[in-house]
């Protein structure tokens, strides 16, 4: 197995460390790497696969670490966040993104293909949610932002994409409910929609995600729109 070694997030002092979830990411990863270079904010850019049942090194930079893993399997997230921590990573900021394959596609799915859009979105939403707020109350802070489809654009496709979307936003809802008053900042961001090669659409992600994690808790925002 191929373990997050000392040297990947080696520190003497605590840095903070912006995690993004979802498949995909390349584009959308690093644009939050450019967005804190100055900020000495480490970027870990985590994809779902299900293939994998262990940690699996892709891509290593200065500021930024791709890492492959089984969402699911709570053993490897819970491995990922061990050697986050131990190397003196603090987790501020997690961006989940669900698998937006479907609203792409056309053709009909098998049971087994919705099975597996349930785990890529659902499943790996209540995991990644779980492990990063479990992170955040150790300081009593932290954002996390799940990134979904405007309502009527989720409509126009099937009742599988809108029940998805309609779960992660009630996931959102209930963690926001109840982490808020104990400073974690929780919010459902709705995208126009998602084509990861589409490069300023994703800076535009970054940016609203940005304004979001920067936000006082005085004007926290719990559900915004991204328009195009």
């Amino acid at each position: 197995m191929n373990r997050l070694t000392p040297h990947l997030f080696r520190s003497k002092q605590k840095v903070k460390c912006c995690v993004v979830v979802g498949n995909d990411i390349d584009q959308l990863s690093q644009a939050f790497a450019e967005q804190v270079k100055k900020s000495r904010m480490h970027v870990c850019q985590v994809e779902h696969d299900p293939a994998q049942q262990n940690i699996q090194i892709e891509h290593l930079n200065s500021g930024l670490t791709r890492v492959r893993l089984n969402l699911i399997n709570s053993a490897a997230v819970k491995d990922l966040i061990k050697q986050i921590h131990h190397a003196g990573h603090l987790i501020d900021l997690c961006v989940f993104q669900p698998d937006f394959t479907r609203l792409l596609e056309s053709n009909p799915l098998s049971a087994q293909q919705i099975e597996l859009q349930w785990q890529n979105t659902g499943l790996s939403a209540v995991s990644i949610s779980q492990a990063m707020i479990r992170q955040m109350l150790r300081k009593g802070k932290g954002t996390l932002i799940f990134l979904g489809m405007q309502q009527n654009l989720a409509a126009q496709n099937d009742l599988l994409s809108q029940s998805m979307f309609a779960s992660i936003r009630a996931l959102a809802q209930s963690l926001a409910r109840e982490f808020h008053p104990k400073g974690i900042h929780i919010a459902y961001c709705m995208l126009p929609y998602w084509k990861s090669q589409n490069l300023e659409l994703m800076h535009s992600i970054q940016q609203v995600c940005w304004h979001v994690y920067q936000q006082p808790a005085s004007t926290w925002t719990q559900e915004l729109s991204l328009f195009q």
